[in-house]
């Protein structure tokens, strides 16, 4: 127990010191600090699940899982009787080592993604793509970039669980992750995922830094994904835009009915759109999903100043395919790594330099609770309207 701080603290795992904890939890019962929420973490057997590592946070109203195996990304989670993530094909966690990311020409991540929050980059994201490096002779060497880069399947090496022993009795799972070679990129992600009990919100906070001796390159991109109940025909997607640019041909076909949703659709071919969002004073924004009542919804809050690009993915397919939208910021477009260098969107980290970035995800049940978020999104745009491009622009993408 940490009294400087006030927190109880437990190390789950901890690489370095040789620290395994395969099977524990912890109520609010038994350490009788707040009420109604417990946090356990398990270990998955079996299938491609084996090995998995698994940590529930539940606050007594929204409860959501970790997978500190997959990066720490967020599996599912549900908020009262609202469930919150997506049904992939892929139904179970897969552990990394059954993923090829170069397979099926570099898209391989597909292989195991089914999370509600998957964290995209770090050295690189988007789409399958060639780049040049120089090598450790002093080469110009051709490398391959992978679907979405590589974060997303790599274990964390550092687990802490804490819990506030004073009001608001914060919830938080602190996760460090390793992208590293040698003679490439030595990049930590430092992540703390939280949520207070009670409430309809948890909040990532991402710390990027880079420990190698030379600069390095950095995106990352929160890839969030939402199907039934909150996603159906009908559907919208609400927030405060500047400007929205279709990917490719296929969007601009559909630009004029970029935020309405259809119905499940086999064969359905996505559709992807770039935007720049508006912001409060302070830069922050929010972005809204809700059902075609209006009665369900989950919002994503962020600073557009670390996060200046979204992207919207809709991929209305079959049920038995991957009915699911993907609400997405991030530092750059998904777009392959050489053309969003040349736009000016990766970031070069110095050596020893941090970036961070926060994500707040927010569910809303009942039609006064999603007019409340209307208002705020409303409160963002002051009454200004998006300008709506019927193609692709070159600076947004290269199709």
């Amino acid at each position: 127990m940490n009294e400087e701080t006030s927190f109880f603290e437990k190390t789950l795992l901890d690489e370095d010191n040789g620290v395994y904890v395969e099977k524990w939890s912890l109520s609010s019962q038994e350490l009788r600090v707040g009420r109604g929420w417990r946090i356990e973490k398990r270990r998955l057997y079996g299938g491609l699940s084996d090995g998995v590592d698994l940590i529930t946070l539940d606050n007594g109203e929204l409860s959501f899982t970790i997978v500190p195996t997959r990066g720490m990304s967020i599996w599912k989670g549900m908020y009262k009787s609202m469930f919150l993530g997506w049904n992939s094909p892929i139904k179970n966690p897969v552990h990394p080592r059954h993923i090829n990311l170069e397979a099926m020409g570099g898209t391989g991540l597909l292989e195991g993604f089914n999370e509600m929050i998957v964290r995209c980059g770090l050295s690189s994201l988007g789409a399958p793509a060639t780049d040049v490096i120089m090598d450790n002779m002093g080469r110009k060497k051709e490398i391959m970039l992978t679907l979405h880069g590589k974060i997303a399947n790599i274990p964390a090496s550092l687990v802490n669980v804490r819990v506030g022993l004073k009001p608001p009795f914060p919830l938080e799972v602190e996760g460090v992750v390793y992208e590293r070679s040698m003679f490439g990129p030595n990049l930590k992600l430092s992540s703390i995922i939280r949520t207070i009990p009670g409430s309809n919100l948890f909040t990532i906070c991402d710390v990027i830094e880079n420990l190698s001796g030379s600069s390095s390159d950095m995106q990352i991109l929160y890839h969030c994904n939402y199907g039934s109940p909150i996603l159906e025909e009908g559907s919208r997607f609400i927030a405060p835009i500047e400007k929205v640019v279709p990917r490719d041909s296929v969007a601009a076909k559909e630009v004029e009915n970029f935020d309405v949703y259809g119905p499940p659709r086999s064969g359905f071919i996505e559709h992807v759109y770039f935007m720049k969002m508006l912001s409060d004073d302070d830069g922050n924004t929010t972005v809204l999903l809700t059902n075609k009542d209006m009665d369900k919804a989950v919002s994503i809050s962020y600073s557009v100043n670390e996060l200046p690009c979204f992207t919207l993915w809709k991929n209305t397919s079959s049920l038995e395919d991957g009915y699911v939208t993907g609400l997405e910021p991030g530092t750059s477009f998904p777009n392959v790594k050489p053309f969003e260098r040349k736009h000016g969107r990766v970031i070069s980290l110095n050596p020893g330099e941090k970036f961070i970035s926060r994500v707040t995800v927010s569910a809303h049940l009942g039609k006064d609770n999603v007019r409340k978020m209307l208002s705020r999104v409303e409160a963002i745009r002051r009454g200004r309207h998006p300008e709506i491009f019927r193609a692709p622009l070159k600076e947004f993408s290269p199709s």
